[in-house]
């Protein structure tokens, strides 16, 4: 069940990843100046009437009913992950931790946030950011029963954390850095919630009896997730600063050539969006050397497979970028700009934790229950 669940979350939060990304092509950001209401009504009870019709606010608040949805089921897969776990190796310190912070946003919905003290939101988001990287530290350092609750917990976190940052965004009036910030904790929600779905997966397991590849597999492995993850990081920076129009033609950077004349360097926006180009080249040779040299060492069929897609994709995505500047920033071609890139980090993602699979004994019969290896080695 944990396993069919953690795919579903996977699926709406690509879908949420998305739509976030057209409220941001639309403009929609700021279709309501308030939150967590929406024009000051509880945003589950806003009537249809008042944003099924409205452009801006049909997308800004779709978008906080989809996120309010993903962070429904994120509790469901946390309630399994617990429940799948032996009860003495459930971390029951950190669920306490988990259940305060349950509290504390109830609190804060019911009195409203008007009402807490100054920094307030400040200081709840930077406790949320403590406990998600101690909580996925815990998670890769945890025995193979635990290690499941722990990446769950931390999806939890992440997820209220995302939803902090979301409200955050809007009170402020989308600061770029928040903006940008918003979009990536969206794609670390996304990476740990695969890995939930992975380490469930029985037959995702069984193939960690396989050889490992040679070491310099995971290093080109590692270092392609990484450039990936790095150059959605910049693309979401040129989309929240508008440094995608400081240049409109591809390859080349203007009618003079294909580097930035030397006055224009000093421009914050100049930067963001040559690097941003550039790391697209880097990302494109890396994910295509990928491809080939997991195929030659002769890695598990699931990781060409990943690979394989992430090649032929990383193509249509440069296009798209390109595309991107043509049209002077069409809608379609922006979203489908994201939506390409998420694509790509889920691939990559995929890819690098299947590369990582090390050897385990066979597992036991009574551990595959529920469709996840308990009891067994380190991952």
């Amino acid at each position: 069940m944990l396993n069919i669940v953690s795919i579903a979350l996977c699926v709406l939060t690509f879908g949420l990843i998305v739509w976030g990304a057209h409220v941001n092509t639309t403009r929609s950001g700021m279709a309501f100046p308030d939150w967590p209401t929406s024009n000051l009504a509880p945003m589950i009870t806003y009537q249809p009437s008042e944003w099924l019709w409205a452009k801006d606010r049909f997308w800004e608040h779709g978008h906080r009913l989809f996120a309010s949805l993903v962070g429904l089921v994120t509790t469901v897969v946390l309630i399994l992950a617990v429940r799948i776990t032996p009860v003495d190796a459930r971390p029951h310190r950190a669920i306490g931790i988990v259940v305060g912070v349950v509290l504390a946003t109830i609190i804060t919905a019911i009195f409203g946030l008007n009402l807490m003290p100054p920094g307030f939101m400040e200081v709840f988001m930077i406790g949320l950011g403590v406990l998600l990287t101690a909580f996925l530290v815990k998670a890769a350092k945890a025995p193979s029963q635990s290690r499941l609750v722990w990446l769950s917990l931390a999806a939890f976190v992440g997820v209220c954390l995302q939803g902090t940052f979301g409200g955050y965004t809007v009170r402020n009036n989308l600061p770029d850095w928040t903006s940008t910030t918003h979009g990536v904790l969206a794609e670390i929600f996304l990476m740990i919630i695969i890995g939930i779905a992975l380490l469930s997966s029985s037959s995702w397991n069984a193939k960690r009896a396989q050889p490992s590849v040679r070491s310099f597999t995971m290093s080109v492995v590692a270092l392609t997730w990484g450039l990936t993850f790095l150059q959605f990081v910049l693309g979401a920076l040129t989309r929240h600063t508008d440094a995608w129009g400081v240049s409109v033609t591809f390859p080349q950077w203007s009618e003079d050539g294909f580097l930035p004349s030397p006055d224009l360097w000093q421009h914050a926006q100049v930067t963001i969006h040559f690097l941003h180009r550039t790391t697209a080249y880097l990302v494109a040779f890396f994910v295509i050397l990928q491809y080939f040299i997991v195929r030659r060492d002769g890695a598990p069929r699931d990781v060409r497979r990943s690979s394989m897609f992430a090649a032929l994709l990383v193509l249509v995505q440069v296009f798209l970028g390109a595309m991107i500047l043509w049209t002077y920033r069409g809608e379609l071609v922006t979203t489908l700009h994201v939506m390409t890139g998420v694509v790509l980090v889920i691939l990559n993602t995929i890819t690098m934790y299947s590369t990582f699979r090390r050897p385990l004994t066979q597992p036991s019969p009574s551990a595959m229950s529920g469709g996840v290896v308990a009891g067994q080695g380190g991952h």
